[in-house]
C-alpha cells in the first residue's frame, strides 16, 4: 500500500499515523528511537506491506501490471490501490474524504519535527500539493506515476501501464475490493496488539 492507505489504516490515531507514514524511511530497529506509539505505527506499516504482498487478490493485480513494470510491479500496484481506495472510499468509511485529508495533514504538520529529515524537507511541498488528493484523479495518477518512474531505470512505460490500468479498472477494482476488507481487519488486529 502507498501513502493514502497507510494513513487510512492508522484509524485516526496520531502517533500510529506518523509511524505508518514514515515506515519506509525507518530501517532496522531504528523504530525504537521513536515514542511507543510512533514505533507501533512503523511496525504496523511493515506488517501491512507484508500482508499485502502475500494476499492472493493482490497477486492478481501484480500479474496484470508485471508486463509493464517487471520487478517494480508490487510497488506500482500499491500506488494503483491508493487510487482504488479513493474510488471506493464510501465503501470503507463514512468520513468524507476532504475531512480525512484535512485531519491527516494537520497531524503530519503537527509532527513535522519528528519526521526523518528527508520527509521534513518534502512535507511542506506535499501538503501544498494536496498529495493525498492526487490519488483520486486520472491526471493525478499520471503525475504520481511520472514522479515514481523517475526513480526507476529507463524502459518502464508508465503511460502504457496507466492506460492499461484504466482500461481494466473493473478487474483491478474486483481485486482491491476482495483484498481491502481483509487488510482492514488485519490492521485493526495489529493495532490492538
Amino acid at each position: 500500500m502507498n501513502h493514502l492507505a497507510h494513513c487510512f489504516l492508522s484509524f485516526g490515531d496520531e502517533e500510529t499515523l506518523i509511524g505508518n507514514f514514515i515506515g519506509d524511511f525507518v530501517k532496522g530497529h531504528n523504530w525504537q528511537q521513536y515514542s511507543k506509539g510512533i514505533g507501533r505505527g512503523v511496525l504496523l506499516h511493515r506488517s501491512i506491506d507484508a500482508y499485502t504482498d502475500q494476499h492472493a487478490m493482490t497477486d492478481r493485480s501484480v500479474a496484470r501490471v508485471r508486463p509493464y513494470a517487471q520487478r517494480y510491479s508490487g510497488a506500482v500496484t500499491d500506488i494503483l490501490y491508493d487510487h482504488l481506495l479513493t474510488m471506493h472510499w464510501k465503501s470503507y468509511t463514512s468520513q468524507p474524504f476532504d475531512e480525512f485529508t484535512k485531519q491527516t495533514y494537520a497531524m503530519l504538520e503537527r509532527n513535522q519535527a519528528v519526521l526523518p529529515e528527508r520527509l521534513q524537507t518534502s512535507l511542506p511541498k506535499m501538503l501544498a500539493g494536496d498529495f493525498l488528493r492526487g490519488y483520486s484523479t486520472r491526471e493525478g495518477m499520471y503525475f504520481v506515476m511520472d514522479r515514481f518512474s523517475r526513480r526507476l531505470p529507463a524502459g518502464i512505460d508508465m503511460k502504457a501501464l496507466l492506460d492499461n490500468f484504466f482500461e481494466q479498472i473493473d478487474l483491478f477494482s474486483e481485486d482491491f475490493n476482495g483484498f481491502f476488507p481483509d487488510l482492514i481487519e488485519y490492521a485493526r488486529g495489529m493495532g490492538r496488539g
